[in-house]
């Protein structure tokens, strides 16, 4: 791929109240770190003015910074460990203007430390996605991936991705996948993951696990830090020992404010939940007449 590199790089995040202490360092430590302009783009959910503006002045570095508010989707996705938000990432085709090319997708318990400028500039090979493969998985966890036909060679973790947005625009990919979430079970345990996976499967580019490491026994040097599960560093108070840990919380004495607090409906989760049991006893309900009037058949012969 040759890029002008006198353009901006465009990374992607997605953060609410609860996880804007995450949204800061992520994007603090990816100005930092990257050797070329950055231009950041938010989906946001819930964020005070206030901290939107706080952000803006964190990030000053930044060449420019972007706050989107993303599209609908159905309210029964949202669980109690998955807000609606998880949900963006499949609408960038739509959400982000046609001049932007292709994108890097960060969560918000990520921390940069390497030039991003390496993974933008990387060919994609064909593919529309880069993420590196999501290893060390207990068996329930490789039985569950197989339940819904992934590899679990294959399953990479979608807290890094490089993805080429003008390739989404043009297979209609966001249409595509949520035609692929309806045909998936209402209860996925990794949610977006086990779309992109899905949908994907055999056309991802698996990245070097140096951008995507789901280890905090590591170093943060030269690598992306992902502190995947809980949890998350601006949970923890006291000091566990961990370099990743403590690289994490010098750039957030830098940012200095608490993150909110999660703003969630039991009415609606619960609500939520009983929605994603009966859309999975469906199938069943749906299978009841055509096996009742296969039995009368028997009888009746």
């Amino acid at each position: 791929m040759k890029e002008d590199k006198s353009q901006p790089i465009h990374i992607m995040l997605a953060s609410d109240t609860a996880t804007s202490a995450g949204l800061a360092v992520a994007g603090f430590s990816a100005i930092k770190r990257t050797s070329r302009p950055l231009e950041l783009w938010v989906i946001q959910e819930g964020l005070e003015p206030e901290t939107i503006r706080a952000l803006r002045s964190f990030w000053s570095d930044a060449a420019e910074i972007h706050f989107l508010k993303m599209m609908p989707v159905p309210w029964w996705w949202e669980t109690e460990i998955m807000p609606l938000l998880t949900w963006a990432r499949i609408q960038l085709g739509e959400l982000l203007p046609d001049r932007v090319g292709r994108c890097i997708w960060l969560d918000t318990d990520v921390l940069v430390g390497r030039d991003l400028a390496e993974l933008w500039d990387m060919p994609l090979q064909g593919n529309s996605i880069a993420m590196a493969i999501n290893d060390k998985m207990p068996p329930e966890v490789v039985a569950y991936v197989r339940s819904i036909g992934i590899d679990p060679t294959r399953w990479h973790n979608a807290g890094v991705q490089l993805i080429d947005v003008d390739a989404w625009r043009r297979g209609s990919t966001m249409t595509e996948l949520m035609r692929c979430k309806r045909a998936l079970p209402p209860v996925l345990w990794f949610h977006d993951q086990d779309l992109l996976n899905k949908y994907f499967a055999g056309r991802i580019l698996t990245l070097d696990p140096s951008w995507n490491r789901r280890d905090v026994a590591y170093s943060p040097e030269g690598q992306l830090l992902h502190f995947a599960g809980s949890p998350k560093p601006w949970e923890i108070a006291e000091d566990s020992g961990y370099k990743s840990l403590r690289a994490w919380r010098e750039v957030y004495a830098y940012w200095g404010r608490p993150p909110g607090r999660k703003r969630k409906s039991k009415v609606r989760l619960k609500s939520a939940s009983a929605v994603r049991r009966l859309l999975s006893i469906a199938p069943w309900l749906l299978r009841e007449p055509r096996a009742s009037e296969e039995s009368v058949a028997r009888v009746k012969a």
